[in-house]
């Protein structure tokens, strides 16, 4: 439930609304069968409008067909036909979707540090689709690898790890506005409606731990065991009271081996589930076309168990436009307070180092002589990029040792971001460096600004750009800047 303070405005009363479909060069100003619905929900779901017309010999109207709902002279829904149904008294049963219908096409996308809201503008500017206002989501997701999903899950997945990984946990809601898809914080879509016993034909009020209620989370990882592998538990969150309230509900987590905040995410998780789902609907409330999924409208209720004086944001509603009426039917969503949990059992980061330290090739007996020689043959070595040659003069080196270097080396890979993305695609790991580096392996600094090799012993080699060719450094910390220290490190062996 949300806090919040309303100031209330008189309700549109009158109501004057106008549909259009149009066909090619042909447009038809509809007079629909038995009103029209609109329906609008969230988590970047198509809002669709449904109506019946009349046939005749006049009307001629096709899948595809650009379809316009105005009401009171502002326009409230741009979309398109897609299923027709016909019956035997010539009244033809309309279905049209906006444009997040197309959010159902499928695709692979593959992006690094974009924030939901470039993310969004990526996939509509691939497909076509016309945007409006976008908020700025802030949070950069760091690496996303998005195979044969649909667009809607792609951008569902960007926006809950806004939700989980932003400073603020940030709630944003991606929808159609009247023809132009855009995004915006939860806090912005707070209206001046008020609803309350009295401005309602009825209502249904459900509780329950059976839907979508959590009291405990198992983090397991699939791990080295010997020459094998297997199953093993790497963390616990458990909320005792609820256990013993409700019997143990579990939640079993399995994280990549890429992910290295598997238990930050399972307290995350188990913070949003452990509490009872209340399903709120109200029917036939005064209608207001401002309403849609995401809005947050002030319920002044008294629900037996919980009385609501509050801010409640809306799942779902369903407008409805009859014989000069507006109505809606609400799904509200009601957030009850989590319970409280304690973390029993983590051995998370220790698992995952030990499976990605089995992961890591062994050397052979002769790669440190290699490293030796590569640093022997391009000493002194001039990179035709200048200052800003460290990638090409660490492919060039690590040619000499490590057959993927050797690979950015040949494609002419000159980026520190993009050789660091091109090795990750491959299998190697990207660590937060601690002072410890083998022998071969590559330092980076910054975010992604400089990177040198490692000589395994506190040194490195690299580019200088105020010398103007490679050489070595006896402290890795002065191989950038003075006193620098590297940022991260990757595993060459």
């Amino acid at each position: 439930m949300e806090q919040g303070t309303l100031v209330t405005s008189a309700a549109p009363f009158t109501l004057v609304y106008q549909l259009l479909i149009r066909n090619k060069d042909n447009q038809y100003i509809i007079d629909p069968v038995e009103g029209v619905k609109l329906v609008r929900t969230i988590r970047c779901t198509p809002s669709k409008l449904q109506f019946k017309v009349l046939k005749d010999d006049v009307l001629d109207i096709a899948e595809g067909n650009h379809v316009s709902f105005s009401v009171n002279g502002e326009v409230v829904f741009q979309g398109y036909i897609f299923s027709k149904k016909r019956d035997k008294q010539n009244i033809i049963d309309i279905l049209a979707y906006d444009q997040l219908r197309y959010f159902k096409n499928k695709d692979c996308y593959v992006y690094y540090d974009k924030t939901a809201t470039e993310v969004l503008k990526m996939i509509c500017d691939d497909f076509k689709l016309t945007t409006g206002d976008m908020a700025n989501t802030v949070y950069k997701i760091p690496k996303r690898i998005e195979k044969n999903k649909t667009l809607m899950d792609i951008m569902n997945m960007a926006l809950d790890l806004t939700l989980i990984h932003a400073e603020k946990h940030d709630l944003y809601h991606c929808y159609d506005d009247a023809g132009k898809i855009v995004i915006k914080s939860h806090e912005d879509m707070k209206l001046d409606v008020f609803i309350d016993g009295d401005t309602i034909e009825d209502y249904t009020y459900e509780t329950s731990i059976d839907k979508d209620t959590a009291n405990v989370v198992k983090v397991v990882r699939e791990a080295p065991n010997g020459k094998n592998k297997a199953l093993v538990k790497t963390g616990m969150i458990v909320d005792e009271e609820h256990v013993k309230e409700w019997g143990r509900l579990q939640h079993l987590y399995m994280p990549d081996d890429k992910t290295v905040n598997a238990m930050d995410r399972a307290k995350r998780y188990i913070t949003m589930k452990n509490r009872k789902t209340r399903d709120i609907k109200l029917k036939n409330a005064l209608g207001d076309i401002r309403v849609r999924g995401g809005s947050g409208i002030y319920i002044k209720m008294n629900f037996g168990d919980i009385e609501l004086d509050n801010y409640v944001m809306v799942e779902s509603v369903v407008h409805t436009f009859d014989n000069g009426i507006h109505t809606m039917d609400l799904d509200l969503q009601y957030e009850d307070k989590s319970g409280e949990w304690k973390v029993t059992y983590d051995n998370d980061a220790q698992t995952l180092a030990k499976i990605q330290q089995a992961k890591k090739p062994k050397k052979s007996k002769s790669t440190s002589a290699q490293v030796d020689t590569a640093f022997t043959m391009n000493q002194g070595r001039v990179s035709p990029y200048g200052s800003v040659g460290c990638a090409d003069t660490v492919t060039a080196t690590g040619s000499y040792y490590n057959k993927d270097l050797a690979e950015e080396y040949n494609k002419g890979t000159v980026s520190v971001p993009k050789l660091r993305e091109n090795l990750e695609a491959k299998g190697y790991v990207t660590e937060t460096y601690t002072g410890v580096a083998n022998k071969g392996d590559l330092l980076i600094y910054g975010d992604d600004d400089h990177v040198v090799i490692s000589d395994g012993t506190g040194g490195a080699f690299g580019n200088s750009a105020t010398a103007g060719y490679a050489t070595r450094y006896s402290d890795a910390n002065y191989a950038w800047r003075d006193g620098e220290t590297p940022t991260k490190v990757i595993r060459t062996g």
